[in-house]
């Protein structure tokens, strides 16, 4: 009981200052109300000596006691708060989310109610002229659709003033030296607004005088930059004081069987100029041979008619994505137009524009037709093609073929036609050598030659040639072919 004196209640009086510099401060709240608790706890102390302590009882006594210089220092270590218990911050987050949630859900639904894309504009191929020295440049640019799909009207509202007439005006020296002149017309595109268009290549095939007229009767004298037969294309180009509408053009290998398309052109006519027609495309990459020349072509239900060549195949955004060429006809024919793809279209009018004609391509320097089994049988000739013409200067003449052989190998590949020949040429580029067999006089030779690069052939300079390698010919072996034999073609 002693150390319980020395530091007990009875003498807080000499402590004073001690008790009030605890451990719970400089200024403790409760010291007072401690005191009188730890007074009667030291009487029933000395009062009661078989008193079982507990330790409770000591905490009144002892909390107002113990002197700043023995007090003890106590750190309690921060509890750091997870945010997710905090009941504002986890209702803001499940407002979010459960927004985000909903939000996806809504637009997932959304999309596949309404077909993905119906209202997604494609990239469109706009075609423009930069100049950049003597020569123009073309650049094929992509620009991205601002707008979804267009009205019928507004569609035509767009396209038609960039479609126009091209009337062909050929010469010819008829009976008694007298010339006549025939015309003939077809459509048109205006790609640039500096004038120039494209067309079929057989609109203004052989025309000595070429004529475009526009929707706002603006007539043009025009000059042909350069034409491909073997894609049927062709680029004019005529001169405007005033920037001229042209059309944008469009992508066409995202087309789909039954997607809308739409014709401009000139049907029959000048009168019927400007004329819309509505279908669907009726087929794509369908392979077409038409004037003998193998084509990829777009097959449409869109009524094209003789005029309408040249002219615009539009999607439903105002975007050209096809060039009329042709149609089936006969009685039984209906519905059956086709066009050429605008992605096919665009390197060969870069090209023409640019170089005046198509770059790249390797030419054997030759024409020839097929010998089928019947010609064989009739002329005594081995099936093959029979090489009508050859090019002076050309890969074949510098080579050693000549008019009157029979090709029968190509590449070490037989062949027994044109379109055969072609296919294998095709695979090479100009510059490569191939080797060629041909049967002359009943007996076979081999020659290799040199593809070269093909380039446009002066025709005035070409119908002299064959003049001349007609007249060669003459007193020779002369070879006798049915009157509807295969009409033969260039290549």
């Amino acid at each position: 009981m002693e150390d319980y004196n020395k530091f007990g209640a009875n003498n807080s009086e000499n402590h004073e200052d001690d008790v009030n510099k605890t451990v719970y401060g400089e200024n403790p709240v409760n010291v007072e109300e401690c005191q009188p608790e730890a007074a009667s706890q030291s009487d029933n102390a000395e009062n009661h000596e078989g008193y079982q302590w507990h330790e409770d009882d000591f905490e009144p006594v002892m909390c107002g006691t113990v002197t700043d210089k023995h007090a003890l220092s106590v750190y309690r270590p921060k509890v750091k708060k997870h945010p997710f218990k905090n009941p504002i911050f986890v209702t803001v987050v499940s407002a979010v989310v459960t927004s985000l949630l909903c939000f996806s859900i809504f637009a997932i639904s959304f999309d596949a109610f309404t077909g993905g894309d119906s209202d997604k504009k494609p990239a469109s191929n706009t075609l423009s002229i930069a100049n950049s020295g003597p020569e123009d440049s073309v650049k094929n640019t992509a620009t991205t659709a601002s707008s979804g799909q267009m009205a019928i009207p507004d569609i035509y509202d767009k396209v038609s003033p960039a479609v126009v007439s091209i009337i062909s005006t050929s010469k010819a020296n008829g009976s008694y030296l007298q010339s006549s002149t025939a015309t003939s017309s077809g459509s048109g595109v205006i790609l640039t607004s500096d004038g120039y268009i494209v067309t079929n290549n057989h609109v203004i095939d052989g025309a000595a005088i070429i004529t475009v007229k526009t929707t706002a009767n603006q007539t043009f004298d025009a000059q042909v930059v350069g034409k491909d037969e073997r894609t049927d294309l062709a680029v004019l180009k005529v001169e405007s004081d005033k920037e001229l509408p042209y059309a944008e053009l469009g992508d066409s290998s995202s087309l789909r069987v039954g997607d809308m398309a739409l014709a401009i052109g000139n049907p029959l006519q000048e009168a019927l100029a400007s004329t819309l027609t509505v279908g669907y495309i009726s087929a794509i990459n369908r392979t077409m041979v038409i004037d003998g020349r193998q084509m990829t072509m777009l097959q449409t239900d869109a009524a094209i008619n003789p005029g309408n060549s040249g002219g615009a195949l539009i999607n439903v955004y105002g975007q050209v994505i096809g060039i009329n060429t042709a149609k089936s006809t006969g009685y039984d024919v209906e519905g059956l137009g086709f066009a050429i793809p605008i992605n096919e279209a665009i390197p060969v009018i870069e090209s023409i524009i640019e170089h005046g004609y198509v770059t790249g391509r390797p030419v054997v320097g030759l024409t020839g037709m097929d010998v089928t089994e019947q010609i064989a049988k009739a002329n005594n000739l081995p099936i093959g093609v029979y090489v009508r013409q050859v090019t002076e200067g050309g890969a074949a003449d510098l080579g050693g073929i000549k008019a009157g052989d029979v090709i029968l190998k190509f590449d070490g590949k037989e062949v027994k036609s044109i379109d055969e020949i072609n296919g294998i040429r095709d695979d090479h580029k100009a510059g490569d050598k191939i080797e060629i067999e041909v049967s002359r006089n009943g007996e076979k030779h081999s020659f290799t030659i040199e593809l070269q690069e093909e380039k446009p052939v002066d025709e005035n300079a070409q119908n002299e040639q064959q003049n001349s390698q007609q007249e060669g010919q003459q007193g020779g072996q002369q070879y006798q072919f049915p009157s509807d034999f295969f009409s033969w073609f260039g290549w």
